[in-house]
């Protein structure tokens, strides 16, 4: 079992590169999947009004949108509730690579913080997945559900893609078609497995 963690930024291809390494067989780990199920604990629920008031609740439940704005709000806010979640997430990474430690295929961990969690330090490789600022605000701005500038305010709280370039075991860069994207992951996949 090879493991690996995939970041980039937002709008980078990150998503897109995981499924097709879903697709070859990997199992993908979705961080983020992850720490929206946490959202739903009466304990995690309970340290999020603690640090960012009750406003954050909607019918008894987190309310993402409003939790979202709270915590994107500052780097100290990202702070609190990265702290909160990352420690319970990489818990269930580590649960899952345990039960599948005996499997051949490649674990992966779809993660926009690698870096920023400390999450690298538990995995075998990291891959950048890297696209131009310009390409990342137009795809995100695709997706419809953030304004121009919350896709600004999210950019300018993750760490800076040149560090993460930096810190990459690999780089994949995708500023061309989503099948460039798909050649260079099929490429990068057989050489981590040994195809």
């Amino acid at each position: 079992m090879v493991t690996i963690g995939i970041t980039g930024g937002l709008g980078s291809g990150k998503s897109t590169a995981c499924q097709r390494l879903k697709e070859k067989g990997a199992i993908v780990f979705d961080a983020d999947n992850v720490a929206k199920e946490l959202l739903k604990r009466t304990d995690i629920q309970e340290q999020l009004i603690d640090e960012f008031g009750a406003d954050i609740i909607h019918n008894g439940n987190i309310d993402t949108a409003k939790l979202a704005k709270v915590a994107f709000s500052s780097e100290k806010n990202q702070t609190v509730l990265n702290n909160i979640i990352h420690p319970l997430v990489i818990d269930q990474f580590e649960q899952l690579r345990d039960e599948v430690s005996d499997k051949e295929e490649l674990l992966v961990m779809d993660a926009p913080l690698i870096f920023e969690s400390g999450i690298d330090v538990h995995l075998d490789h990291t891959i950048l997945i890297y696209s131009k600022m310009k390409l990342r605000i137009a795809r995100a701005l695709r997706r419809g559900n953030l304004s121009r500038e919350q896709i600004l305010q999210r950019m300018a709280l993750q760490m800076p893609e040149e560090e993460k370039r930096e810190l990459a075991s690999f780089v994949i860069e995708n500023n061309g078609s989503i099948e460039q994207l798909y050649a260079s992951v099929d490429k990068l996949y057989s050489e981590l497995i040994g195809d």
